[in-house]
């Protein structure tokens, strides 16, 4: 019974926390993607993200045109929650918030 009892309240607390976990992780992924400019260079794209301690998915490959896409996915989000960058060769395209 105590066993229960302590499974309960931990479940409370977790459920108390997670809100301000989710609000946090997608503040920072929309604080980020809003730095993100059209034109900037993929150096520069890399150096942002080092300095908000975000970890970019690295683009597969290139791919024949040279185009690229990488997100940043949000890890308290159940549902898809992701700041989505475009580019091709050394340029960012575009960076948007995608929730789905």
């Amino acid at each position: 019974m105590k066993r229960l009892v302590n499974l309960v309240q931990l479940l409370i607390v977790l459920a108390i926390l997670y809100p301000v976990y989710y609000v946090w992780d997608t503040s920072r992924i929309d604080n980020f993607c809003g730095l993100i400019e059209a034109g900037m260079t993929v150096a520069n794209l890399q150096q942002i993200a080092d300095d908000h301690n975000i970890r970019l998915n690295t683009p597969v490959g290139k791919g024949e045109t040279g185009q690229w896409m990488t997100s940043v996915d949000s890890t308290a989000s159940i549902d898809r929650y992701a700041c989505v960058i475009i580019g091709a060769v050394d340029t960012v395209a575009s960076a948007r918030i995608i929730d789905e």
